[in-house]
């Protein structure tokens, strides 16, 4: 009888603990899914608050447009000029100091709408230099070179050549990290070049009669092909080691 009544008291509390502990887990779940569905959501307000703040703080730093001579140009803020007007000293979009030397600088377009030019023609010679007007032309086509003109060429002969160059250093036996040599005097060649001036023309019939724009635009497209090139030959380069270690290995 005893044993009995243990029996049935066992089973009621193992009843009990079950019919609670499962309570107690669908209290969890639904916890859980709260704390997720609610927690997902403080995550996007977070995220839209830093990405405004950001994108406010942007705004309020970058506010007027510095120009340079090779047709670069960024955003800045609080500047202003030092040791005699040699420097610029600035903030750009970033929100980060920087010092850069007036002689590479063209101007300094405000917000308001109002330019202060930078450039100032050397008067050491009178035919040795440009005036503003021709600057402002060969500015214009280094800024159309360097936003305009992609090379997607020298990015693609860059990585052929780089993929190349360590088999062909490896067939001669030599280290295949020599292999860098080979991209690195590629790049120097595609620096040299410049882009066809009848594609120029073809692009920009009216300003392509300028000529200052026109040698603006090809030093501009020269840079980008180098850059290119080199990067090209740099990814093509890691993936040739990679294979000649592999069918090495």
């Amino acid at each position: 009888m005893i044993n009995q009544i243990l029996i049935l008291i066992l089973g009621c509390y193992k009843t009990y603990s079950e019919k609670f502990i499962l309570r107690i887990d669908l209290h969890l779940v639904k916890n859980i899914q709260n704390m997720k569905k609610y927690g997902f959501l403080v995550l996007v307000i977070i995220s839209l608050l830093f990405s405004n703040k950001n994108f406010a703080q942007e705004q309020t730093l970058a506010k007027d447009t510095l120009w340079y001579l090779n047709g670069d140009k960024e955003l800045i803020s609080n500047y202003e000029f030092i040791e005699e007007g040699r420097i610029l000293n600035y903030v750009n979009h970033k929100g980060k100091h920087k010092d850069v030397e007036t002689f590479f600088l063209f101007s300094l377009n405000k917000a308001d709408g109002s330019v202060k030019i930078i450039y100032k023609p050397s008067m050491e010679e009178e035919g040795d230099t440009l005036t503003v007007d021709e600057m402002r032309s060969f500015v214009l086509g280094g800024f159309f070179g360097t936003t305009k003109y992609k090379a997607r060429g020298a990015l693609v002969e860059g990585f052929v050549v780089g993929a190349a160059s360590p088999f062909l250093v490896a067939s001669l036996g030599a280290n295949p990290f020599f292999s860098i040599i080979i991209p690195a005097i590629n790049s120097t060649v595609v620096g040299v070049t410049k882009p066809s001036e009848k594609k120029i023309q073809k692009q920009y019939p009216e300003l392509s009669k300028d000529t200052l724009f026109v040698e603006g635009y090809k030093e501009a497209a020269k840079r980008k092909r180098t850059k290119n090139s080199i990067i090209g030959g740099l990814i093509g380069m890691a993936a040739g080691i990679v294979t000649v270690f592999i069918i090495g290995g």
